[in-house]
Parts: C-alpha cells; structure tokens; sequence
C-alpha cells in the first residue's frame, strides 16, 4: 500500500495527476487522499496549494463523484472546522489565511456537487450557513494577490461559496436575503477591494435577481441601502469605493443580460446619488 500521505506532497506525483486530466490512479483511495491533501490547502506554495492540490481536489476527486454522500459530508465537516475554514481566523497579513480561503473553494465545490442530487438535510444546510456567516464576520484578512505566494483572494473565494449557498435547492427566501444583506457588509468592508472582488460579489447577487428568488420590493429597498452618507475619513471613502465597484459591476450584469430594469434603474439612481459631489463640478464648466 503506498504512503499516501507522502504522495501528497509530493509535487511529481500531484503534476502527473493534473497531466492525466485530473484523475487519480486506480489504487488511489479517493476519501483518504482528500483528506491527506486537506493541509496542502494552508501551503505557502501556490503551485502545490492551488494548480495541484485545489483542482485535484475540486476536479479529479468531487466532481467527478468519486466520494460516497456519506464521505462527501464528512469531508465537507472537516474542512467547516477550526483546522480549515477558522484556522487562526483573526490573524492578519500571515500565510494561515490560505488554509481558510481556499477551505472556502472545497466549500463551494461540495455544495455545487452535492445540489446537482441533493441529499443534505436541513439541519446541514444550517449549520453550513451559520459557519460560512460566523468566517465571514471574523475573517479580517482580505487580500487578494500575495507578492511570492501566489492568490490569497479570500473575499472572491467567499462569494464563491455564498455563490453556490444560495442556488442550493434546499434552502429558502430568508437564506438568500440574509445573503444579500452579508453581501452589504462585506461590500462596505473599510479595507480597499481591487482584484475584482466586485465582480465576483456581484454574480452572487446577481443569480438571486435572475432566479427571482427574492420578492421585487425587498431588492429594491436593499438597493437603496446603499443611499448613505459620505464622510470625510479615508475609512468612508474607502467602504463608499468598494459598494460603488459592486453596484456597477451588478448594474452591468443586469444590464447586459437586459433584465430587470426597474432594479437596474434604482442603481443607477443610488450611484449617482454616491457621485452627486462629482456632479455638481460640471455645472460650473
């Protein structure tokens, strides 16, 4: 029997699987190299945490139902725990905040997986969206790009997993507006959001307008949450910055798939409500 613990580590190894498209060796025990690979996750290594062991993880082992349902939510419960997703949550600028931002992808691969057959039950789908919203009020650690380490992109990855939460099957209207609300906090976040994080939070908010899953007039007094006041700290200006980027980059998906325009003109009226300062500079030209 091979030492499958060493195998996950080894960079060859994990190379010659992405190579074969992802798939692993037949005597490759599915569930127990998922979990071997799981500290790969926390790697300073991009290329060993990310091109390897993420998609090996995400491609060649969930996707491809290579894990029982029981298996597959043992695994998921690993990575909710306070090893991955809340290892040293708190911590700022150190290299812990790999094992929880992409402990948030395996999140987010499971949950698209899973709904595709649903089979967890409500309380799992609870406990699921109490931890996601408990990492995302703790989590202080928001960068993007790590110069030498590679991509951190925690915010992005966030929305990944709140992405697939709210298409799930088996949750409800409340779920997705408690969602839409996070999204508020986390796009009023006073640390500067600019790998794009916009778009990703978008797509989020996004797929719920799509799919009408929430009533017209809630989306319209959400939207108009966003109608607060400028201050003159840096702190304010940034948290403006950052719900402007999300505003526009939801206007424009909205606005290219052409639908719900009385929503996408609410936007439009709320961002230059956030610009009128700008504005009023034109009058005197």
């Amino acid at each position: 029997m091979r030492d499958l613990t060493a195998l996950a580590t080894d960079k060859e190894f994990l190379v010659h699987i992405a190579e074969n498209d992802y798939r692993l060796p037949k005597d490759i025990d599915a569930f127990a190299f998922a979990r071997v690979l799981l500290p790969n996750l926390g790697s300073s290594d991009g290329v060993l945490r990310d091109e390897l062991t993420y998609m090996i993880l995400a491609s060649g082992i969930i996707a491809r139902q290579k894990l029982t349902n029981e298996q597959q939510e043992t695994l998921l419960f690993e990575v909710l725990d306070e090893e991955h997703l809340f290892y040293r949550i708190g911590e700022k600028e150190s290299d812990s905040v790999f094992m929880r931002s992409f402990s948030n992808l395996i999140i987010a691969a499971i949950l698209y997986n899973e709904a595709r057959a649903p089979y967890f039950q409500p309380e799992t789908l609870k406990q699921i969206k109490v931890a996601i919203f408990r990492y995302a009020h703790e989590e202080k650690d928001w960068r993007g790009y790590v110069e030498n380490k590679g991509w951190a992109h925690t915010m992005s990855h966030l929305a990944d997993t709140l992405d697939e939460y709210a298409q799930h099957p088996g949750i409800k209207e409340q779920d997705r507006k408690d969602i839409l609300q996070l999204i508020t906090e986390l796009t009023t976040l006073p640390e500067p959001l600019y790998h794009e994080e916009d778009i990703r939070l978008a797509t989020v908010a996004y797929r719920i307008i799509l799919g009408k899953q929430v009533s017209d007039d809630y989306l319209q007094k959400w939207i108009q949450s966003y109608a607060f006041s400028r201050g003159l700290d840096v702190v304010t200006w940034t948290r403006i910055t950052n719900a402007k980027n999300f505003l526009r980059s939801l206007y424009f998906r909205l606005y290219w798939r052409g639908v719900a325009p009385v929503l996408t003109d609410h936007i439009s009226d709320t961002l230059k409500k956030q610009d009128e300062v700008y504005l009023e500079k034109d009058d005197l030209i």
